[in-house]
């Protein structure tokens, strides 16, 4: 078995700095977060957790026969914000503020998927790259001044231009992502 998600990576020198600048302060950081690594960065489209490794195959035919034929755009990273919510923050994230042409490749995704039985989460899609999980906050007034100033903030604009199929490896430092399968939008 092979713990598997769809997605699209994520690459930003901007929303790197910032993150690195966040990392650094002593303030926010006196709460427990846990950072993710920006090599790791990705916009999740559907986890699909443990999926037989005979079925990678298939869920690359399903990634083509949905995305072929998209186009690749850019997009802006744009916003900070918290999960589920500023009373019980879990998960630090930027959002992005258009990936609209994605929704239709998205949708055929999502039927194909139920039509062959995977497993997933058919929420509707949430865009968001997640920087830190928060594993314990005994002070929120560090972590409330970064959401109030940078709640708007453009952290630069970004191509997206593929889709993967990742498997998630547990190891002591953390997860890897190895993409299983690339599917290239068009130019």
């Amino acid at each position: 078995m092979k713990r598997l998600f769809i997605g699209i990576p994520v690459k930003s020198e901007k929303a790197f700095a910032f993150s690195r600048q966040w990392q650094n302060n002593r303030l926010l950081n006196q709460n427990k977060l846990v950072w993710t690594l920006p090599s790791s960065w990705h916009i999740t489209l559907y986890f699909l957790g443990a999926t037989p490794e005979d079925q990678v195959a298939l869920l690359s035919e399903l990634i083509v026969g949905s995305f072929q034929g998209a186009s690749s755009f850019n997009t802006e990273i744009t916003g900070v914000g918290v999960f589920p919510n500023t009373h019980n923050p879990k998960v630090l994230w930027l959002g992005f503020n258009n990936l609209r042409p994605l929704q239709e490749a998205y949708k055929r995704l999502g039927e194909l998927l139920q039509a062959n039985s995977f497993p997933y989460d058919p929420k509707p899609l949430k865009p968001h790259l997640t920087l830190a999980r928060i594993k314990s906050l005994g002070d929120s007034r560090p972590l409330n001044n970064l959401l109030s100033e940078f709640r708007e903030h453009s952290f630069g604009t970004i191509s997206i231009d593929r889709v993967v199929l990742f498997e998630s490896i547990s190891t002591p430092s953390g997860p890897v992502y190895k993409p299983l399968f690339v599917q290239q939008l068009s130019e």
